[in-house]
């Protein structure tokens, strides 16, 4: 930083400086910070629960925008953040707010902090934001068993509450990110097997996935339970509309309480920055107006895998 302040108009400079401190930060923290629907629902959510005086652990303090919410409501905030240069930039953003008396930002892990070092008591109240696309990818049921049984009072509440998948039968055409099969009269198929079995998915008006059945919940997931499963399977039927069935498409609807939750339905009018996900068949299937399919989804600690059959 001192390298910009010497030279604030130097675009090299800058670019070697900005380089060199955004390596391994995810580029998604700028898409989720600028998405005002999730952060007006953190919002109202921190502000109906916090009572002056009281102390809140978040998990995954980011740019510590929701420990600035909850030290406005009034709380003492304990937030931990695993990469020391965005626990370093969130103290100075802390700072730079005046709210570095109530606020305190450790660069740790949530699983190694400790009571009596870290946190001087167990929490009240519990904030996290550790979903990722597929809901279970970066380790939220662990982060949050873990929590609750060593940071927490037994009567603390977690916001968010719950989250749950939601599904639907699609049909997601052809693109380049399809199977490869024949390009200039050769056979490219052996290369699709290093091909990810997930496709990230943005908006279905720019990608012409067509929706094939009604969207159904999967895996719903309480957050105060004590002990939630990090390994279960649970099966549904989905009823298609009619036409090509090629994948399975997947998004998530997050709770938190009082008649506010957040649903990233790709389908919907909500432009998230959390992305759908697209699991395809082995085969495409042509279906009519009434055909079932039974889909078993598995989270297998931070993964998330589907299959599907006619039934």
């Amino acid at each position: 930083m001192a390298a910009i302040r010497h030279a604030p108009h130097d675009m090299v400079i800058r670019d070697i400086v900005h380089q060199s401190l955004s390596t391994g930060v995810p580029a998604y923290h700028w898409r989720m910070l600028r998405d005002d629907p999730r952060n007006a629902i953190y919002a109202r959510a921190i502000a109906r629960h916090v009572r002056a005086g009281m102390t809140v652990l978040e998990i995954g303090t980011g740019a510590g925008l929701l420990a600035l919410m909850a030290a406005r409501a009034g709380a003492r905030v304990v937030t931990c953040e695993s990469n020391p240069m965005i626990a370093a930039a969130a103290r100075e953003i802390v700072r730079s707010n005046g709210l570095s008396d109530r606020i305190t930002v450790i660069a740790k892990r949530s699983d190694t902090l400790e009571i009596g070092t870290d946190l001087p008591e167990p929490a009240d109240l519990l904030v996290h934001e550790i979903f990722g696309d597929t809901l279970f990818n970066e380790g939220v049921v662990a982060a949050l068993a873990d929590a609750r049984r060593r940071l927490v009072r037994p009567d603390a509440v977690i916001l968010p509450r719950s989250a749950e998948l939601r599904i639907a039968l699609v049909e997601r055409g052809r693109g380049a990110d399809m199977p490869l099969g024949a390009a200039e009269g050769f056979d490219l198929t052996p290369f699709d097997l290093l091909k990810s079995p997930r496709l990230i998915w943005a908006r279905p008006n720019t990608s012409g996935v067509q929706q094939r059945s009604d969207a159904i919940p999967i895996l719903a997931t309480s957050f105060d339970q004590a002990d939630v499963p990090d390994h279960r399977s649970e099966t549904a039927v989905l009823t298609t509309h009619g036409g090509r069935v090629d994948a399975i498409a997947q998004w998530m609807r997050i709770d938190f309480g009082a008649g506010d939750s957040l649903e990233n339905d790709p389908f919907g009018t909500y432009v998230s920055h959390w992305k759908a996900s697209l699991f395809d068949l082995v085969q495409p299937i042509d279906t009519r107006a009434g055909d079932r399919m039974e889909v078993t989804c598995r989270q297998e600690g931070t993964t998330t895998r589907m299959n599907a059959v006619p039934c």
